[in-house]
């Protein structure tokens, strides 16, 4: 299973989201079509895979930037660990 926690920079608190068959549904479920973070600040969206003992493994994340701190430069970054 995947699920996915959302951090916005500023805020302590974290949401998650899931369980999600795979890696692609859940990117197509939360993340498709965004373009910037939540408010426009910078924001991670951290994959994790929950095996059925119970472990979990961060496997990737997405990371919105700043708006206004990165204007004209990369808004989006995204990286995927070994064993997806």
């Amino acid at each position: 299973m995947i699920f996915v926690s959302v951090n916005q920079r500023g805020y302590t608190d974290t949401e998650l989201y899931g369980p999600f068959p795979s890696v692609e549904v859940a990117k197509q479920k939360i993340t498709d079509g965004l373009e910037q973070g939540l408010d426009g600040d910078d924001t991670r969206y951290t994959f994790h895979k929950v095996s059925e003992s119970g472990t979990t493994e961060s496997i990737g994340y997405i990371y919105f930037y700043e708006e206004y701190e990165n204007d004209g430069l990369e808004t989006k970054k995204e990286e995927y660990f070994s064993k997806v």
